[in-house]
């Protein structure tokens, strides 16, 4: 679930700098967004990429159609063919080696110690008490790791999770209640984390251990979980300005799963609301990690993505379906723009950054 804040659209403010670039590209006189006579149409841009792939530029191709994707309004038709340039011409191009020019998302990640909980069901009252060891801790952390290995290797280098990692030697004894349900959310689990500045990190990211092994001498309640990982938009005042992320379920992957693909999946819907809310991109542009099918499956459209089908004899897990989010929903500037936090420092246009 996401708090919004706001939805600007973003493609038309910035429908004069795409008709801008593309007129570069083939080479016409500089463009003012008043000249509308001489403005390269849709279906002219999508020419040109058409010709410039055809010429093997791959980079001048890719360019232009990502330009086209995040800058011009696009029909779902559209943004489809799109999405397969960039499949293809994403795989053409070199990924950016020089991290000075990727953008960063911060994530501040929490093991919390312990859990001590009681909660009511009827006249009953129930408890568990869980406490993490330092293998478990150990597997946390090894996820946290594959998590920013994923989103560089995916995003192209185009974007770098910097992360720390701390665990909390407190017991949390709160958690969220929703119709019986319970949640680690934000306002039970972030008193309890060091303080953490307003603007200072994109995520906050938290381990609340829920189930699995328990003390020898404890007989636990089951808890009655809303979910096993969820993740909300920035919250004011409680997340200071982050995204938070809270798992809650022991290392917080499964045995088929590779390290960090739970992360990467909860981080995914940071990255959703990021783009839409705070860097004004149309809704359901950058991709939901909500939607993935499987092959011959029928969901209803606004369910699912519209490009990905995940066959299970030929994978496990749903990472193919977040590499594709990464690569062919999202364009290189998305990902280097993308924060939660307030930028301090403005990045390169994606066009520079690129020479």
């Amino acid at each position: 679930m996401t708090f919004p804040l706001f939805s600007p659209f973003r493609s038309l403010p910035n429908f004069g700098r795409s008709l801008l670039f593309a007129a570069a590209l083939v080479g016409c006189p500089a463009l003012s967004v008043a000249d509308d006579a001489k403005s390269p149409t849709q279906a002219e841009q999508l020419a040109e990429v058409e010709r410039l792939e055809k010429a093997e530029l791959w980079d001048d191709a890719l360019q232009l159609a990502e330009t086209i994707y995040e800058t011009t309004p696009t029909d779902d038709a559209t943004r489809q063919l799109l999405r397969g340039k960039f499949d293809v011409l994403r795989q053409k191009v070199a990924p950016n080696r020089d991290p000075a020019k990727a953008g960063v998302w911060k994530v501040r990640a929490f093991v919390v110690r312990s859990l001590d909980f009681t909660w009511q069901e009827g006249d009953a009252t129930r408890r568990a008490q869980y406490v993490y060891d330092d293998e478990e801790v150990e597997r946390i952390r090894r996820g946290m790791a594959g998590f920013a290995a994923f989103v560089e290797k995916y995003s192209d280098g185009w974007l770098r999770i910097e992360w720390t990692f701390e665990v909390v030697e407190k017991t949390a004894t709160a958690m969220d209640d929703i119709n019986g349900r319970y949640w680690p959310g934000a306002a039970e689990i972030i008193p309890l984390l060091p303080e953490i500045p307003v603007n200072s990190t994109d995520t906050i990211m938290t381990f609340v251990k829920t189930g699995g092994t328990a003390p020898a001498d404890v007989k636990n309640d089951d808890i009655p979980l809303l979910l096993f990982g969820g993740a909300i938009g920035e919250w004011a005042p409680v997340t200071r300005g982050a995204t938070y992320i809270s798992f809650n379920w022991e290392t917080g992957s499964a045995s088929h799963e590779p390290d960090g693909e739970p992360m990467l999946h909860e981080w995914l819907h940071s990255l959703q609301w990021a783009l839409e809310d705070r860097q004004g991109y149309p809704r359901n542009l950058g991709g939901d990690p909500d939607g993935g099918r499987f092959v011959g499956e029928e969901r209803a459209l606004e369910d699912a993505d519209p490009c990905y089908r995940r066959d299970p004899k030929k994978e496990k897990s749903w990472i193919g379906l977040y590499e594709h989010i990464l690569r062919c929903h999202n364009t290189r500037n998305m990902l280097r723009e993308a924060a939660s936090r307030d930028k301090k420092v403005k990045i390169e246009s994606a066009a520079t950054a690129n020479n």
